[in-house]
């Protein structure tokens, strides 16, 4: 006999959310098309995401922890005793998000056009999740400079605005870093 593993089952379920939300957008989404795609009964599906509104909250919560994963990483390549450190985990973590996590951010974006109490709930996570700059030995105003360069430049690829090539936004990293070492 299998055992069952509830966590995986909810990640297939999300991603599954993702694909069907990318293929054929997020107001065609029903929990037919999700339980189809992930290859679990309807019940199943019922099981860990009641209601249609419960999986995009799913959605929403993967997308923070993706984001708090990622951070997270980032700050604990990083030493506190050299000034900048928030900031610079900071430019990493914004500039290597892996492509999975930008198309569940895509999806994110779909989600939320559509449904306004959603965006209310992402904006909240938006906040819990970037904090205001630490006080890491920068000046507020060069960690502000920083946190909003890569917070315009995700936001700008989130809603399909191709702002600057791939070579000006590796020149953007690459003053945003050299900014993170001059308090």
């Amino acid at each position: 006999m299998t055992k069952k593993n509830p966590q995986a089952t909810k990640a297939k379920l999300l991603h599954a959310l993702i694909a069907v939300i990318m293929r054929d957008g997020a107001a065609n989404v029903t929990l037919e098309a999700i339980a189809k795609e992930a290859s679990v009964s309807k019940g199943g599906l019922l099981h860990h995401f009641p209601t249609k509104e419960s999986l995009f909250q799913g959605l929403l919560d993967l997308a923070k922890q993706a984001w708090e994963t990622c951070l997270a990483g980032e700050l604990a390549k990083e030493s506190p005793d050299v000034a900048g450190y928030w900031c610079r985990a900071y430019v990493h973590a914004s500039f290597s998000q892996p492509p999975k996590d930008i198309q569940m951010l895509h999806a994110v974006r779909r989600v939320v056009a559509i449904y306004p109490e959603l965006f209310d709930y992402w904006r909240e996570t938006y906040v819990q999740t970037t904090p205001a700059p630490a006080n890491d030995g920068l000046t507020l105003g060069r960690s502000l400079t920083i946190q909003l360069a890569c917070d315009s430049l995700w936001f700008s690829e989130l809603i399909g605005l191709p702002i600057i090539s791939a070579a000006a936004q590796q020149a953007l990293y690459d003053e945003l870093l050299r900014l993170t070492y001059e308090p």
